[in-house]
Formats: structure tokens, C-alpha cells, sequence
């Protein structure tokens, strides 16, 4: 187990890389990724309201994002972000408190709110997964990918998955976030609970940017699960945080 482990992060480690995206151009590279996934291959957003070709909102300029890149391109893969609780100015709500039904929202109101935060716009292109297999002439900028990874778009996923996963768990560490909320997709959770990361649902789904299930955890659970499991996100959390 712990030799697959090694040879799965050793994989990602050639071939993926993951940024925090804290400066103007990976912020840009960040919207525009999001732009193409959320209003041109999805009809999530209304394209007219980003005439500038990048995905914003409100809840941005409180966040910390980060950007997935294909180490030898340096190809935008994936990008997340981390909705941090705010000091200072007051909390704000989650937009997760935003879509709960009112009798379910006790169950987030019940977190301590400066120790939550809120997984948003997990984002991977369509053109990006594809690229090889679909566009010839972009082919070249990953030769470097194995041909078990240039043939397995759900074995890519898993490296993109892992990735980001690795700059949610960052972020939460550097901002000593205790809970975690999300609105996620239910093929989004099944990848999660793919590495160990099981999420409780909160209520039904609802009609958010498509079908989702809002959800919550505590990261030290989580932690524990993907530790006792051991699952490739764990070899990473023991060299981050000496665990």
C-alpha cells in the first residue's frame, strides 16, 4: 500500500504542480479558467456579465485561490478556491447559508463561523481533459504524460482531484480553519470520498449552478479518515504538516 501511495504522488509531483494564485496574472489566469467552464461549457453563468472573458463574484476578493498547472506547459488545468470567514468588518454569510432550506441552516449556523470555510468554483475545463484526444495540434504540450494518463481521462481526473485537494488542505492549514462547507456536485463527492475525504450532507440537494448537495465536515475528521485509510493525501499531510 504505502509503495502505491508513493508512486501515485510521484506521479502528480512530474507531472502537476499546484500555485496559489496571489498575484494579479495567476488571479487572471483563475477567472478566465472559470469563464470557460462556467459560462461557456456550462450555462451557470451568464456570459453577458462577464464581457471581459473572466468569472467573478462577490465573494472573491475574501477568498484564496488556487491554480492547478501542467508542470511542462504550464497549461491552467484546475483552479479552486477557499472562501475565508471574515475579521475584522463582520462575518458575512457562506453562500452555502444562502441556498439551505431555513430548518437546515442551523446545522451551519451551529460551526464556530471564524473556523469555517467554503469550498467554491472547483473548476476543471472540458478543453483541458481533452485536449490530446480532441485537439491534434495541442497535443505536443503533453507529450511528457505517461500513455496510461494521455488514455484515462478518469485517471487524469484523479491527479487533477488530488491536486487541488492539496492547495484546499494548504489553505485551511494556513488559515487554521476548523470546518469545512461546500455545494458540490454529487459526482464531485464521489471523488472525494475517493481519497478518503467524506463529506456529510446538509438537507436535500438543491438547484445551485446545476443539481448540488451542500455538505459539511471537520478537517480534523477528515484528516483522521484519510489517515487511517491511507490514502495518498495522507503521505502529503505527514511532509506539510508532520503529522
Amino acid at each position: 500500500m504505502t509503495e502505491l501511495i508513493h508512486d501515485f504522488t510521484s506521479c502528480y509531483e512530474r507531472y502537476f504542480k499546484v500555485l496559489k494564485a496571489d498575484t494579479p496574472g495567476l488571479l487572471d489566469q483563475v477567472y478566465r479558467l472559470r469563464y470557460q467552464v462556467y459560462c461557456v461549457e456550462n450555462a451557470f453563468e451568464d456570459p453577458a456579465e462577464h464581457c471581459d472573458g473572466r468569472e467573478t463574484d462577490e465573494y472573491d476578493e475574501r477568498s484564496a485561490h488556487i491554480l492547478l498547472v501542467h508542470r511542462d506547459s504550464g497549461a491552467a488545468i484546475g483552479t479552486a478556491r477557499v472562501i475565508l470567514p471574515r475579521h475584522g468588518d463582520g462575518l458575512g454569510p457562506l453562500p452555502m447559508q444562502q441556498v439551505l432550506a431555513p430548518g437546515d441552516r442551523r446545522a451551519l449556523e451551529r460551526l464556530p463561523l471564524r473556523r469555517t470555510a467554503e469550498i467554491s468554483r472547483f473548476a476543471v475545463g472540458k478543453d483541458l481533459r481533452c485536449l490530446w484526444r480532441h485537439k491534434p495540434s495541442h497535443r505536443a504540450a503533453f507529450a511528457d504524460l505517461s500513455r496510461e494518463l494521455q488514455a484515462s481521462e478518469k485517471l487524469l481526473m484523479r491527479y487533477i482531484t488530488f491536486g487541488l485537494l492539496r492547495g484546499i488542505l494548504d489553505i485551511c492549514m494556513e488559515h487554521a480553519i476548523l470546518y469545512l462547507a461546500a455545494v458540490m456536485e454529487p459526482a464531485l463527492i464521489r471523488a472525494l470520498a475517493r481519497f478518503g475525504l467524506d463529506f456529510e450532507p446538509v438537507g436535500g440537494r438543491v438547484d445551485y449552478h446545476g443539481i448540488r448537495q451542500p455538505c459539511i465536515a471537520r478537517l480534523a475528521q477528515l484528516i483522521e479518515r484519510v489517515k487511517g485509510r491511507h490514502m495518498p493525501l495522507w503521505q502529503y499531510l505527514c511532509i506539510a504538516a508532520g503529522y
